[in-house]
């Protein structure tokens, strides 16, 4: 067989690696060509602030509708109800349709998908704009326009995630890019949301604002466009190594493998973070849809005021959350910064809920302000951190997105309805919801934490206590957990002394290959599978309850 042969064979076919002999892999294994030079420290700086872009309208826009709630429920004449299936239509799109993209961007790559999740954005955000323009006023339409840009922003912010893992390595600039996004996102948020119900009463119409988020979009879009022409090139003209393949996957040689196939295969410490990030960001996220309004109670003044104080908190994550980026990078610390994040929400909701003073409600925000900082980098990290294949990072978040999507239908509509029995339309049985979602977020981060530090954790959940450790400690830890599990792995029969510690640390990731482990991982995945089908049914609720 001729070495063109050869190589088109090696292109479109899986390889098994360990089956050939360095002869074979030095004819069909391309390496990187001398001729490129290193990637230039300036066009990563372009690279990341060009991809903290193309979120920007998306981020801006998020809040507007929930900051406008009381007047998009005077103007459209709906109720609780209907407005919570208005604000969780997006969620629900993104159950099922963030897996899927997340196949696509783990497949595709972030700059293409970027490009593509924008354009559907920008469409979304102009008809949210068109059904308040003129008088028009059309719930129906408007819902339509929440679902074109769902379509967009649901996974957008997955989209950047592959773009820096691929051109940033754990431990090496990855927590700092995720802080970077981070901070522009919550700078968009906070513009848009505290300057929504300005624009509304001064320009004496609600659509203003929401042309403005169109406009944004617009802007997103042109430098999502940007990323892609602009990752083209740098591919062409530099060296640039991409940090989501395996340690043992050669260059130019993609080992093709059923998406689904790595979703069974995600280990059980994946679960655990999941199950956090459901109460925790579930509880977080879901917050926003009333914060202005409860400010207005709480405060007794208008909307402008409420927007105001109800977006304060965007202030600290603009600040905070690049530190908090480049403190990973160099301690780790994951699993406590989580523990954190979950423990100043419960301290949040406890003030709200048992206290009515209004320094305890401003204590109240800042601490919440402080969760929702302190709550997206960490997580992003630690679900790189402990799977152990890195070229389905995308599918990994992806699968976490749309369980804590699901938790968000499940709390809003409820939340919902809670207010709608209200004789007072009060918020305060709500505060009690999220009351409990805090205190789960709190005991299973604290579990995942004392796994960290004691031996039955460390044995059984490695990949915990190696996200908690400093990077460059990593290998040397990687050696200690590999002898605790010396038993296990005797069993796969990997006791070799030369085995490489990356082959070391991708197996103490792995699943451990026992039918109690198996049965596990499938409980955990119809779990997830449970709340997101409970999502869809609370949604149809949702829509019943606003018609009556």
């Amino acid at each position: 067989m001729s070495t063109a042969s050869i190589r088109f064979i090696s292109a479109v076919a899986p390889v098994d690696i360990e089956s050939k002999d360095e002869s074979q892999l030095s004819i069909i294994i391309p390496s990187y060509s001398p001729v490129k030079p290193k990637l230039p420290l300036r066009w990563q700086v372009v690279i990341v602030g060009l991809t903290c872009m193309c979120t920007f309208g998306h981020h801006w826009s998020d809040a507007l509708i929930a900051t406008l709630k009381t007047t998009i429920e005077h103007e459209l004449k709906i109720n609780n109800s209907e407005f919570a299936t208005l604000i969780s239509v997006t969620n629900l799109v993104n159950t099922f349709l963030c897996i899927a993209f997340g196949f696509a961007i783990d497949k595709f790559g972030g700059p293409l998908l970027s490009a593509i999740l924008t354009a559907f954005f920008l469409a979304g955000a102009a008809v949210q704009a068109g059904a308040t323009t003129n008088g028009f006023n059309s719930y129906h339409v408007l819902m339509a326009g929440k679902i074109i840009a769902a379509i967009g922003d649901g996974s957008l912010d997955n989209a950047q995630h592959k773009i820096f893992t691929t051109y940033f390595a754990p431990g090496n600039g990855f927590a700092l890019s995720i802080g970077l996004i981070w901070s522009m996102a919550n700078m968009a948020q906070y513009v848009g949301q505290s300057t929504a119900n300005v624009m509304s009463q001064n320009l004496g119409s609600y659509s203003w604002p929401l042309w403005t988020g169109a406009i944004m979009g617009l802007f997103s879009f042109l430098c999502a466009i940007c990323v892609f022409v602009l990752d083209k090139y740098l591919r062409s003209h530099y060296q640039v190594v991409d940090y989501c393949k395996r340690f043992d996957q050669p260059s130019g040689i993609k080992v093709r493998r059923s998406h689904w196939s790595a979703v069974r295969q995600m280990p059980f410490t994946f679960w655990f973070v999941v199950l956090f990030a459901t109460f925790q960001t579930g509880g977080v996220d879901s917050f926003v849809s009333v914060s202005t309004q409860f400010a207005q109670q709480r405060l007794k003044k208008g909307a402008v005021v409420g927007g105001w104080v109800s977006s304060f908190y965007l202030l600290v994550p603009i600040g905070l959350t690049p530190f908090l980026g480049m403190f990973i990078d160099a301690y780790g610390r994951r699993v406590t910064i989580l523990f954190l994040s979950g423990c100043m929400f419960l301290i949040s909701m406890l003030l709200l809920r048992f206290s009515e003073t209004v320094p305890t409600f401003i204590c109240a925000y800042i601490f919440y302000a402080f969760a929702q900082s302190i709550t997206s980098a960490p997580q992003v990290e630690v679900v790189r951190s402990i799977i152990p294949d890195p070229r389905y990072y995308a599918t990994a978040f992806a699968i976490k997105k749309s369980i804590v999507q699901a938790s968000i239908i499940i709390t809003v509509t409820a939340t919902g309805k809670l207010q709608d029995l209200s004789s007072t339309g009060s918020l305060e049985g709500a505060v009690t919801v999220w009351l409990v979602y805090a205190f789960a977020s709190v005991l299973i981060s604290g579990m995942l934490l004392g796994a960290c530090y004691t031996s039955w954790g460390q044995r059984y959940l490695p990949a915990v206590r190696l996200s908690q450790v400093r990077p460059r400690h990593v290998e040397r830890e990687v050696e200690r957990l590999w002898e605790l599990r010396r038993y296990t792995v005797a069993e796969e029969g990997k006791r070799d002394e030369s085995v490489m510690p990356k082959q070391k640390e991708l197996t103490l990731k792995s699943p451990v290959p026992s039918s109690v482990s198996l049965y596990a991982r499938w409980v955990a995945l119809g779990a997830g599978f449970t709340i997101v089908l409970t999502a869809w049914v609370i949604f149809g609720f949702g829509v019943e309850w606003g018609a009556q």
